[in-house]
């Protein structure tokens, strides 16, 4: 699993790199909306991976609480107690990556928003 979400986000960061080295290739007028249309594009993206990152860490926090609860009702303390504190580590992971993704979308934000502010000042030229 997350093996998966380490080469879905590589691709996307690799995509918006080579996505952005080619819009800022040109100053032309009408690359600006591109620029624009490509920073909704990527924010879009960001929320998406943020919801799939999400769903991913809920399911593999359900499935290890349910292994709890299956080794408390077998009896088995000293493996419940294991699992808890892997459960404790899955779940800081998952917080951190939440983050690093809240970070990730604020940048996009940012980025689309200065954009948008550059757009401005040059049409009022």
């Amino acid at each position: 699993m997350k093996l998966l979400r380490c080469v879905m986000v590589s691709a996307m960061c690799a995509f918006l790199l080579s996505t952005s080295a080619l819009l800022y290739a040109t100053d032309d007028p009408g690359t600006v909306k591109e620029e624009i249309s490509a920073d909704k594009a990527a924010i879009q993206a960001e929320r998406a991976k943020m919801e799939g990152n999400a769903e991913a860490a809920k399911a593999d926090e359900a499935v290890l609480r349910n292994d709890i609860v299956a080794a408390k009702q077998a009896g088995d303390y000293e493996k419940a107690n294991a699992l808890k504190a892997q459960l404790k580590a899955v779940h800081m992971a998952n917080i951190q990556e939440r983050q690093e993704d809240r970070k990730d979308l604020h940048d996009a934000k940012k980025e689309l928003r200065q954009d948008v502010r550059a757009a401005r000042t040059g049409r009022g030229r």
